[in-house]
């Protein structure tokens, strides 16, 4: 159990030793999921840590503002939102479930300050991580370009997405597409086709899958 537990992010750096301490007070709360079982929805505070122990996951995030939909892939995930513990907005800002049969721990955020953040290692970790996602968005608004309609385009979903890899559905019309990027229908509608030709995306009536994010961004335009 110790070996599985040293692997996920929050303990990586401890010793069996030392889990073996911070973990005796804390109740690991198992749970097994079928395919298609829901682990977390939008919006529903976030009152304890989540690891994927196995399976695959697929998210949901709904913006009902800019009236999309982007679903994503993420077979790698191993946390959901621990940045989400903390701060102003204690919420998950999509929903999660399972792919295939899957099984996490939570441990709960009481648990998480009482006996968790006494070790310093365990302290670290959750500010590298926390750390981490405000670099990403940093990155984003600063590194890559929006000169024309296929980056704005690339930009709108890297802004949305957990992760830059993996596929990607966006459900929207191509009008709102075409609003929140700034463009003219037309120009959105154009470079979709185009960038269908490339095979980079797959398109239907009123949504498209995205095959190779990063492949759209580095092409030759």
């Amino acid at each position: 159990m110790f070996e599985r537990l040293l692997q996920l992010p929050l303990f990586q750096g401890l010793t069996t030793r030392e889990i073996a301490e911070v973990m005796a007070h804390v109740r690991l709360d198992f749970v097994n999921y079928h395919q298609g079982d829901e682990i977390v929805i939008q919006g529903e505070s976030c009152r304890k840590l989540i690891y994927i122990i196995s399976g695959e996951v697929v998210a949901e995030h709904r913006n009902t503002d800019l009236q999309f939909t982007l679903i994503e892939y993420l077979p790698n995930l191993k946390v959901i939102e621990p940045y989400n513990l903390f701060g102003m907005y204690q919420a998950y800002s999509r929903s999660y479930s399972f792919t295939s049969p899957g099984c996490t721990l939570s441990i709960d955020k009481a648990m998480v300050l009482n006996h968790l953040m006494t070790n310093n290692i365990v302290k670290i970790n959750l500010m590298n991580i926390a750390c981490n996602k405000y670099q990403q968005t940093q990155r984003l608004l600063c590194c890559y370009p929006d000169e024309n309609v296929r980056q704005k385009i690339v930009k709108f979903i890297l802004s949305h997405s957990i992760v830059s890899k993996g596929r990607k559905e966006i459900q929207i019309k191509m009008t709102d597409l075409a609003n929140i990027i700034h463009e003219t229908r037309l120009k959105v509608s154009m470079e979709l086709n185009e960038m269908q030709k490339l095979g980079f995306i797959t398109m239907q009536r009123g949504c498209f899958t995205i095959h190779d994010l990063q492949g759209i961004n580095k092409a030759k335009i």
